[in-house]
């Protein structure tokens, strides 16, 4: 059959053998070859319960409002066209629907089988209900899309969908589908939504722009890592009810890792395992404090601008530590350093240093051994990395005594007959080891005037000053703060 330019010629292959206005319909008709629509124009043509013993090929057609309901045809093409509304409706499983390079108002598809949308513009929403088969949108722009539910069951499998290239002004919704695969490439949208979604094989998203919002909202993955990369979103990430299947651990977590993207706040809570993992990311706000059973996991490439605290307090290693573990899957520098920066924004500076303290220790366990030593027993335990008054403190008041109690068993204080036990002689000793350590310069008594004691008097005063320096420079820096 050739060409069809006019409504007159299509109404002659019909039963209806006049056309009404620019409007025609063809009802329960068989077309016994291909059937293409060229340069057609009108304001609505529908085609319900048509057979076509071919392809259904409507090409530089200019048509208000074009209907497609129940056409048996070998495939469906919709080419080069302007389109008011386009709705396709129950088309055969073995009838490929594509439609490129095509400007319509609207578009529905409900309960068609492979189907490839390609360089469309779509003033309006783009809906695909009751998936029957893969759908594959690339270079397209939308208002909005909402793809929703599947009949797909039995030999047919589970359809795969893909979206490449795509552009949306409003939002992008996959609401109610079990799949057999999701992939997400190059996707702009204002809001991009995941709701009751089951996936055969982990998500795949990367390039995604999101201006407000991402909902992933009861989202069911296999056990392996689903992941969204290369991304920004310039509003929340809000994960709900996360759940993985097909793992031989009933405990297995589900995982959604976000790689090299930027988010601006993210939270999540599910009542089964699941993990949230960042790869090079960046919270650029406030990570959510995690409920459930869903902790967060966090590379040393990734930064937390900001994190809920939700009134917990950390006065001490065991109350850090626990609520560290609440949080991630690991206590690592990293989700120490995300705490820390929040508690720095809120001005908790006590607690800062707790941290500062906890996180310098955790670091120096991984070093060599004898640089672990020296860093946690030396820099730690004796210093308190700079933070700690009291162990420098601690430390010192240590070191007075025990030069105070080996002054008075040396006893050169003591004088003849005063026994060990004498406490005038302990009292000289111990202001003898704090003038020594304290740098107080009282000079010492002409029994210790001596190379030797005087050597091991300047010793002290020197360690003395700096435990006293220390202290007093920690001290200062808290009540400046």
């Amino acid at each position: 059959m050739g060409a069809v330019r006019t409504l007159e010629e299509l109404a002659r292959i019909g039963r209806q053998r006049s056309v009404t206005g620019r409007s025609l319909s063809l009802r329960r008709d068989e077309i016994t070859a291909d059937l293409l629509l060229d340069t057609v124009s009108a304001d609505r043509v529908s085609f319900e319960h048509v057979s076509v013993d071919g392809a259904l090929t409507i090409r530089s057609c200019h048509i208000e409002e074009l209907v497609i309901d129940h056409v048996e045809a070998d495939a469906l093409l919709v080419a080069n066209s302007r389109i008011g509304r386009l709705t396709v409706r129950n088309a055969p499983i073995g009838c490929d629907v594509t439609i490129t390079d095509t400007s319509l108002v609207s578009l529905a598809l409900h309960s068609c089988g492979t189907t490839r949308l390609e360089r469309l513009r779509v003033d309006e929403l783009v809906q695909l209900n009751a998936l029957r088969g893969p759908v594959r949108i690339s270079g397209t722009r939308v208002s909005a899309l909402a793809v929703k539910s599947q009949v797909t069951v039995g030999r047919l499998g589970r359809p795969r969908v893909e979206a490449h290239g795509l552009r949306a002004r409003e939002d992008v919704t996959f609401d109610d589908l079990w799949l057999s695969s999701l992939v997400l490439r190059d996707v702009e949208a204002q809001e991009l939504g995941l709701q009751r979604v089951r996936l055969d094989e982990p998500l795949r998203a990367a390039e995604l722009r999101c201006s407000e919002t991402v909902r992933i909202n009861g989202l069911v993955v296999p056990s392996g890592d689903s992941t969204i990369t290369d991304s920004t979103v310039r509003g929340p990430v809000e994960v709900r009810d996360l759940e993985a299947h097909g793992s031989d651990r009933a405990d297995a977590p589900a995982r959604l890792s976000l790689r090299n993207t930027t988010v601006l706040r993210l939270t999540t809570t599910s009542s089964a395992p699941s993990v949230i993992s960042l790869h090079g990311s960046s919270v650029t706000g406030i990570l959510g404090l995690p409920s459930g059973r869903s902790r967060y996991s966090l590379d040393e490439g990734s930064s937390v601008s900001d994190m809920e605290l939700a009134g917990a307090t950390f006065r001490n290693r065991r109350q850090i530590v626990s609520f560290l573990e609440r949080s991630f899957t690991e206590v690592t520098a990293t989700a120490m350093e995300s705490v820390r920066s929040a508690l720095v924004r809120r001005n908790r500076n006590r607690e800062v240093d707790q941290l500062y303290y906890l996180t310098r220790q955790r670091e120096a366990a991984h070093l060599p051994s004898l640089r672990r030593g020296i860093a946690r027993g030396v820099l730690g335990g004796v210093l308190g990395w700079g933070v700690r008054a009291r162990n420098p403190a601690r430390m010192l008041t240590a070191c007075v005594l025990l030069t105070a109690a080996g002054l008075h068993l040396a006893g050169p204080l003591r004088s003849a007959g005063q026994a060990l036990t004498d406490p005038i002689a302990a009292g000289k000793s111990l202001v003898l080891a704090l003038a020594l350590w304290l740098n107080v310069g009282t000079g010492l008594p002409s029994e210790l005037k001596t190379t030797e004691w005087t050597a091991l008097a300047v010793t002290f005063t020197s360690a003395g000053m700096l435990f006293t320096t220390l202290i007093v420079g920690i001290v200062i820096r808290k009540l400046v703060r």
